[in-house]
């Protein structure tokens, strides 16, 4: 009888969450009770963000004794790759943080809010035929998990004295709330075979439509595997696809419905799943391999939007970033190329996604997911029609239909997404066992590990002493170190004055009107605090930057905001330009505290020099305000017109003082309603006397910047690149995904 060893590595869980209710670091960030939060004073309209504003939390304090205090466990496991080239070499860690803590913080590496609790066993089982080797991996994980969290079960039930963060002891009971997983690993912690559900009962082959997934039943569950294990050949055994796993772990934890732990995994079902391996093949196969190369290449240059330069066909490794830059630009890919019931699907798909990344729901975005998908699922028969689907019975599609229940259950995706544990195999994987000699590693990676934690815990305290814990602003960075698909167009460095945050001056302009006194927007704005382009003559204005009509738009300017000013400017005119200006957005509730930032470049074209490669122009497109009223007391871009801004530059003293730098732009047709299909503005190039529409403005009524892409027919002009698109095509579709 061939028998294997194998070794299990843990730590007791309730004193990882002891530590983490415990560490003062997380005061600010940390909350004992559920809430219910309400946009309007009514209370119809609930906030659905961190995990105590969500169901479970209410629903599990009311089964508890008064005065308990919940700590809601996020456990998350992930089998990881650590050999490189060569070797087998695999570690399969368990992590484990705290509903208690704020998203914002847990999601943190640095924070050190998620704690390895335990190693599982990387096992061949080559003692076992191939026939029940997968069973037997089953069941391996079910009896060392039921190891690791054996302490859960009495901690749940009686709760333990804790010190927390702010100083009180409270009787805290752990109890398992939401399980961060992959495909695989989520039937693997629910026993059910891979084809299935692992939430619901529906059958595999009505995995495709939007028929409602009853949530499995613990009881039945664990009841239906022990009818089977005592020999009686349940029926529900087969129809609700088990696997013979007798003793799952989860089979006494406390107040635990294991299959409503299971939470939306953004990165595997949506961005990989159904958009990257379904979605964007389906529509490749419409319009044709060759198309879509030529679309994805034409696509117009936008501040930190990756460009595949060389298509999308032949990228051999893609990542989650690749994926959202796709789905970015996806809808100007496919607008003129498909037919209007593809569109549909595509823009009900995408509004979709952009929905579930949502940092913070209400009751109306929840609505405007639930109808995305149904108008999904209305229209995806096109496909078939189309004879590129057979069927929809796709389980990663299927999971779209529990996202709404489990974001009112357990709060926004964002806080349980698995980009977050995959970056942990970095620190806690990947790390570990380059550190070690590959022989006999795991030990090794233990002791290195806790040996870095220690460390890690007096780095944390030194600073917590210091200066305390304080949230990363998660900035939206659209700056030059963007991969442009390995290679770069050119030497697109900026200048010490543009890279330099300390050479940065900062305005802040109040945008308030007298006819609505509460509704103010504030612009903040960054520059260079020293222009990088000195003495530019009105020639080169012409030549280099397109400026043509700059002399007149200027005048125009002079005479309507400094009349009093006589010099008027002339063609010996010189003037000072920055490259670039930094635009703060209003905050957004539904995604976040985090601060959002838009670069709106202005760059002429670099010439080859030696082994030095040129650069394209760069002018990018903005948003500017038209109404301000309409702008201050509407949302969206009602009150906006886009236009394509040539030049930013300080006015010269002989013409009077202004306090703030000015822009020459060149407009583009108003607003018009967005296209009933693909829900974006089209907008044209706006003329006057068959020359571009242009004007002098201040910076201060820049909103946003804003992405146009080219408005084309069945088949792209294959003369259109990146960088010409703008001036070659005559009509553009307004990018609503971009931001």
């Amino acid at each position: 009888m061939m028998e294997e060893e194998l070794e299990l590595w843990m730590r007791d869980p309730v004193e990882c969450v002891r530590e983490l209710m415990g560490n003062p670091a997380f005061k600010n960030f940390m909350a004992y009770a559920p809430e219910h939060i309400f946009t309007d004073e009514a209370g119809t309209k609930r906030v659905f963000d961190e995990m105590w504003t969500a169901d479970w939390w209410w629903n599990t304090q009311n089964d508890l004794l008064k005065g308990a205090t919940i700590a809601p466990l996020i456990l998350s496991s992930d089998k990881t790759q650590l050999s490189q080239f060569r070797g087998d070499k695999k570690a399969w860690p368990v992590y484990l943080t705290i509903g208690n803590i704020s998203k914002e913080i847990r999601c943190q590496p640095s924070a050190h809010a998620t704690i390895l609790v335990g190693y599982l066993p990387v096992a061949k089982l080559e003692c076992y035929s191939e026939a029940t080797r997968s069973l037997a991996g089953y069941r391996l994980f079910h009896y060392c998990m039921l190891k690791i969290l054996e302490s859960i079960i009495k901690a749940g039930r009686n709760g333990v004295e804790i010190v927390c963060a702010d100083g009180l002891v409270r009787r805290v009971h752990p109890l398992l709330a939401a399980y961060v997983a992959d495909y695989p690993e989520q039937c693997l912690v629910a026993c059910c075979k891979e084809n299935r559900c692992p939430r619901g009962t529906v059958p595999p082959d009505q995995q495709g439509s939007p028929v409602e997934c009853l949530l499995r039943d613990v009881d039945a569950t664990l009841q239906t595997l022990d009818e089977h294990k005592r020999g009686q050949e349940p029926p529900q055994f087969e129809e609700d696809g088990l696997r013979a796993v007798y003793h799952p772990f989860w089979h006494n934890l406390p107040h635990c419905n294991i299959f409503a732990c299971f939470t939306p995994d953004l990165l595997h079902q949506i961005h990989k799943g159904v958009f990257k391996d379904h979605f964007v093949k389906w529509c490749t196969s419409v319009i044709g391999e060759a198309e879509v190369d030529a679309r994805f290449k034409a696509m117009s240059d936008y501040p930190g939007l990756r460009h595949f330069k060389n298509g999308i066909l032949f990228v051999s490794q893609w990542t989650g970033t690749e994926h959202k830059e796709m789905e970015k630009i996806f809808m100007g890919v496919l607008a003129g190329a498909v037919n209007s019931e593809v569109l549909t699907v595509a823009h009900a798909l995408l509004d979709f996604i952009y929905y579930a990344q949502f940092r913070s729901h209400t009751s109306k975005t929840l609505n405007s997911l639930k109808s995305s998908l149904q108008t999904f699922h209305a229209h995806k028969d096109v496909f078939i029609e189309l004879e590129i689907r057979e069927h929809f019975n796709i389980p990663k599609l299927h999971s779209m239909m529990h996202y709404v229940e489990s974001i009112q259950a357990l709060g926004s995706a964002d806080g349980y997404n698995t980009e977050s544990p995959e970056r942990l195999h970095i620190d806690f994987a990947e790390d570990a066992y380059r550190a070690s000699n590959k022989r006999d590693y795991v030990e090794q990676m233990t002791l290195w590990l806790q040996r870095r934690e220690a460390m890690s815990m007096r780095e944390a305290f030194c600073m917590w002493v210091n200066n305390g814990l304080v949230a990363e602003p998660d900035v939206e960075d659209d700056g030059n170190d963007v991969e442009d698909d390995g290679d770069d167009d050119g030497d697109d460095k900026e200048s010490e004055s543009d890279t330099d945050p300390e050479s940065y001056q900062q305005s802040v302009v109040s945008h308030a009107h007298a006819l609505s006194p509460p509704t103010s927007l504030v612009t903040r704005y960054l520059v260079a605090k020293k222009p990088p382009f000195k003495n530019i003559s009105i020639e080169r204005l012409h030549s280099d930057f397109g400026a043509i009509d700059f002399i007149p738009a200027l005048t125009t300017f002079l005479r309507n905001n400094l009349p009093s000013v006589n010099i008027l400017p002339n063609q010996y005119n010189r003037f000072d330009l920055f490259k670039q200006i930094i635009v703060t957005l209003p905050p957004n509730r539904y995604l976040g505290d985090q601060v959002l930032t838009n670069r709106i470049r202005t760059t002429p074209s670099v010439k080859p020099s030696g082994q030095k490669r040129g650069s394209p122009a760069h002018f990018d497109a903005a948003l500017i305000i038209k109404n301000l009223k309409d702008y201050c007391e509407m949302d969206g871009v009602l009150g906006l017109r886009a236009a394509q801004v040539c030049v930013i530059f300080t006015l010269p003293r002989q013409f009077g003082m202004y306090p703030h730098p000015l822009a020459y732009i060149q407009w583009f047709t108003p607003l018009g309603r967005p296209d009933a299909l693909t829900g974006m503005h089209i907008v044209s190039r706006s003329t006057r006397q068959c020359r571009r529409n242009s004007a002098v403005i201040p910076v201060t009524d820049i909103a946003r910047s804003c992405h146009l892409m080219a408005k084309c027919g069945a088949s792209i002009d294959r003369k259109w690149t990146s960088n010409n698109v703008l001036d070659l095509c005559s009509h553009f579709f307004i990018n609503p995904y971009i931001h």
